[in-house]
């Protein structure tokens, strides 16, 4: 894939691995733009960055609408969507008094809204001479973290839903990329605490993704998830020990 003169939308695009990929896609001269809930956070990473900001959630079919409509009236066409926002919750599923929220919200932005969006946007997709769709998963969806109920169910659904849409799109002209980051030092990560990995940098991540987006690789396992894949086939039980030892702080 070409990473020029596009118009990209990034989903949480304030912070993270969204701010890093929107700064590194900007300075390419690609028309970036993102979407967030924080609509101070947004509007500062679209100072530093130059990208176009539109404030939403993406677990909202009505703001889901509002996002691609500004896409479509001022660009008229989308040409990789990047669904990147993401929560992380590590919690007590028998013992947290908020248990049900968290797992509702999780799943609703971790799982659903990717899909849902993807969905809506087909037809801005559409339009585009060389349109693609990539997924920012997790190495968390080959192996289960007993610290976090939901999130590696959440990932792993991912990562089976990118290899059928990947199929099923590719008669459309629609590439489906899905990159599988091992833990990245970010904020939403600031939690973990464990001596079987260390945290990579967004900005290195990202400069494996973009590679990986130019020489069409639609599954992008990077640094310490190739590992982690491999271990989930032949060890699995040692590999959970191994991530049953991660402490939360």
């Amino acid at each position: 894939m070409d990473l020029k003169s596009k118009i990209i939308l990034v989903t949480g695009g304030g912070s993270g691995i969204g701010l890093e990929l929107t700064r590194q896609l900007a300075t390419l001269g690609n028309t970036v733009i993102i979407c967030g809930r924080d609509a101070c956070k947004l509007a500062e990473a679209a100072r530093v960055t130059g990208a176009q900001a539109i404030a939403g959630d993406v677990t909202s079919a009505d703001d889901q609408d509002r996002i691609l409509s500004g896409i479509q009236e001022q660009h008229g066409r989308l040409d990789l969507l990047i669904n990147n926002a993401g929560i992380f919750l590590p919690y007590d599923f028998a013992t947290d008094p908020d248990a049900l929220h968290k797992i509702e919200s999780e799943i609703a932005i971790n799982a659903t809204a990717p899909l849902t969006l993807t969905r809506r946007a087909l037809p801005l997709l559409n339009m585009s001479v060389q349109p693609g769709v990539l997924f920012i998963g997790s190495g968390g969806a080959f192996v289960a973290l007993p610290g976090t109920p939901v999130y590696s169910g959440t990932k792993a659904l991912i990562h089976h839903c990118a290899q059928t849409l990947r199929h099923q799109l590719k008669p459309h002209g629609i590439t489906v990329f899905e990159a599988l980051p091992p833990v990245v030092d970010t904020d939403m990560t600031s939690v973990l605490k464990s001596d079987n990995f260390k945290k990579m940098k967004p900005a290195d991540l990202v400069r494996n993704i973009l590679e990986g987006l130019r020489r069409d690789r639609t599954e992008m396992l990077v640094g310490q998830s190739r590992q982690i894949k491999l271990l989930s086939r032949i060890a699995p039980a040692f590999l959970f020990q191994q991530f049953a030892k991660t402490e939360f702080h």
